[in-house]
């Protein structure tokens, strides 16, 4: 089984490096990084990561926006919002956008058992298919026929 792979993004290359030591002390990790929020969309997108630990205040598109986006994309990776700028609308706004944890760089929090808090959760559905059409336009219910007669 390969190890949980975690999307570090943050704008400080810096703190990117901080936290890959701490999970890397923390046990086995696979750390995937990323500059800014453009950037951690496409990591997102192409390494799939178990969970995604992302900073509020980036270039490009801030945490909110890059949360919502992956709603839209990829809406069973969970995100954990990491930043210095914790306020109650803060919070607010990050759970409504999808974020499943907001913490505080600014406090004593262990982010590794967070983390680890949200890879032992039940993983939000994966997007289904759409349902099949038949030729007619109306939806084809893969369901066997009913039968008839006693």
């Amino acid at each position: 089984m390969p190890p949980p792979r975690i999307l570090i993004a943050d704008d400080s290359a810096l703190l990117r490096s901080a936290l890959r030591g701490l999970f890397a002390a923390a046990g086995n990790y696979e750390i995937v990084e990323a500059e800014d929020g453009t950037d951690a969309i496409t990591m997102a997108e192409q390494r799939q990561p178990d969970v995604m630990v992302l900073d509020f205040a980036m270039p490009a598109m801030d945490g909110l926006a890059v949360t919502r986006e992956l709603q839209k994309r990829l809406p069973h990776i969970p995100v954990l919002m990491y930043t210095l700028h914790y306020t109650p609308q803060l919070l607010a706004d990050a759970k409504a956008a999808g974020v499943k944890k907001l913490i505080s760089k600014s406090e004593g929090v262990d982010l590794v058992a967070a983390v680890r808090e949200l890879l032992a959760s039940p993983p939000s559905p994966k997007p289904q298919e759409q349902p099949k059409r038949s030729d007619t336009g109306k939806l084809a219910f893969q369901m066997p026929a009913a039968r008839t007669g006693s």
